[in-house]
């Protein structure tokens, strides 16, 4: 874990952070309410390298919460996705947080295997967060920034384009079969190197800016073991007294061999022990005392974990104790609460993936690809169709009823199998509907 925090901290300092807004600029900037785009992705970016939610929001939100009120965004909903994308960044591979290496000792896998099951989960978040900012956009009638303002893709590439290279170095050693803390060691080694190559990034290099990124890098690490130890004396007192067992026996009697149910209590009581700690603490302690729990009543060991670490980091923006929307409140001056709300709004695909993947482990590619493709197929139609809904938009306005179905579709969705993918296809048929007869009868 700590060879990996340093390996984020020295990316930071080599100037990767302006190669990922200038990238996502370049992609989606011109488009429609293109600085929210930018947010997800250049969040995404970001978030993926550093693994903590509230410092991603305090470096890129200084950039894209107040581009995002220019554009007309309401501060509370700018806030709110600077929050939401930067949260995602712990889920999304290649680095992923450090709670990623703690499954992989809990689940006795390779880091790389945990990527695999992130992979598709992530994938979806961020769509349906992109989906959602883009559908806001033209129910509101936001249009991107000027082309002019945004760079050229092909310059963004040709100047710091090199700078990506550190990451595929990591991603490199692990495909070739070396374990994580060589791969986080090549990386750091990588990183002046790489800076080194092209005069637009050499100048962030120095030896202040190389110690800096050291001095971070060694700050962090000494929060997350801290966090960790404390986790760690918490469940040798949990295993000790019996807790643990009391505790799923608890979960179990309330659930009354009712799976869902169960997810619901694990989901409430993974935000509950997640607020205001750090991922990887959260995560331990709902390993200790809610994954046997699920895991008795069926629930693959694999699709366990990733359900807890889910909602371990999704209590970051669920109000009352929402650090990251704290953080991003904090620059875009809205009220928390206002925050909050449009956080749950824009994450509420987060909340619905889990359940997916329990439902539906293939999309943690386990099992034949045949069946991974088509259940991440008709995930990818919930999640979008979960986004249109809630926003209150698709090609046009949506009336309540339309956006009732649309939820009601997605729901249907989230459990694999012919007869609910069928109707969940139905409902979206029978909302979008309107709109395509009415275009037709345009026409």
């Amino acid at each position: 874990m700590i060879l990996f925090i340093i390996f984020g901290a020295m990316v930071e300092r080599s100037g990767a952070g302006r190669l990922f807004m200038d990238f996502a600029l370049s992609l989606t900037g011109h488009t429609a309410g293109g600085p929210a785009k930018v947010a997800c992705i250049t969040s995404g970016l970001f978030g993926t390298v550093s693994g903590s939610a509230v410092a991603n929001v305090m470096t890129t939100g200084a950039f894209t919460i107040p581009l995002m009120q220019r554009l007309g965004y309401r501060p509370a909903f700018a806030g709110a996705v600077e929050a939401v994308a930067s949260t995602g960044g712990q889920i999304m591979p290649p680095i992923m947080g450090a709670a990623a290496f703690i499954m992989a000792e809990f689940l006795g896998v390779s880091y790389l295997q945990v990527a695999a099951y992130a992979l598709i989960p992530a994938i979806l978040y961020y769509i349906a967060v992109f989906m959602a900012v883009h559908f806001e956009a033209k129910r509101i009638g936001l249009s991107g920034l000027p082309r002019e303002e945004c760079p050229k893709l092909g310059e963004v590439l040709k100047s710091r384009g090199h700078l990506f290279l550190p990451l595929f170095v990591v991603v490199g050693v692990l495909l070739w079969g070396y374990s994580a803390p060589f791969a986080a060691l090549c990386g750091i080694a990588s990183v002046i190197p790489t800076a080194l190559l092209r005069k637009e990034s050499r100048k962030d290099i120095s030896l202040p800016a190389i110690i800096e990124g050291l001095i971070d890098g060694a700050r962090s690490s000494v929060s997350v073991a801290l966090a960790c130890g404390c986790a760690g004396i918490v469940i040798g007192v949990i295993t000790l007294t019996g807790l643990g067992i009391d505790f799923t026996g608890l979960v179990l009697g309330v659930a009354q061999n009712s799976l869902v149910l169960a997810l619901v209590l694990t989901m409430i009581a993974g935000i509950i022990l997640g607020m205001g700690m750090p991922t990887s603490p959260a995560y331990i302690m709902q390993v200790a005392l809610l994954v046997p729990a699920i895991v008795k009543l069926g629930v693959p060991v694999e699709a366990a974990h990733m359900f807890a670490l889910y909602f371990a980091i999704l209590s970051a923006i669920t109000p009352p104790v929402a650090l990251a929307v704290y953080a991003a409140s904090g620059i875009s001056g809205a009220g928390l609460w206002d925050s909050g709300i449009s956080a749950l709004k824009l994450g509420a695909t987060g909340y619905i993936v889990p359940f997916m993947f329990v439902f539906g482990p293939s999309l943690l590619m386990i099992g034949d690809w045949s069946r991974i493709i088509t259940t991440s197929i008709t995930a990818l139609v919930g999640v979008v169709a979960l986004a249109a809904g809630l926003a209150g938009y698709a090609r046009a306005p949506l009336v309540h009823w339309q956006r009732l179905a649309l939820v009601a579709a997605a729901i249907t969705l989230i459990k694999p199998g012919i007869l609910s993918d069928l109707v969940g296809v139905a409902l979206i048929a029978l909302a979008i509907a309107p709109d395509y007869l009415a275009r037709r009868r345009a026409a």
